[in-house]
């Protein structure tokens, strides 16, 4: 629990450049994700196209990716920014 409360405390000091970029990355991500979940509902509903599966699938852990990838080189980025200064 500890350590929860001390990485919100480091988002929070985050510089503001830094700040921007991971909510616009993690915005992407969030929208890529809903749009693979829209796919998948379409797989659901149609269940005529085994590739809609596929891709829907791809794309969700893509987005995922994405999510944990601009969350972790924000962290990095900022942690060497901030070890510069």
């Amino acid at each position: 629990m500890k350590w929860i409360h001390s990485l919100t405390q480091e988002i929070k000091s985050f510089d503001k450049k830094t700040s921007f970029i991971l909510r616009k990355g993690l915005l992407f991500s969030l929208l890529l994700g809903l749009f693979s979940t829209l796919l998948l509902a379409f797989y659901n509903g149609i269940f005529a196209f085994p590739i809609l599966f596929k891709i829907g699938i791809s794309l969700l852990q893509t987005s995922l990716m994405f999510a944990v990838t601009f969350f972790i080189c924000a962290l990095g980025f900022d942690t060497i920014k901030k070890e510069w200064n």
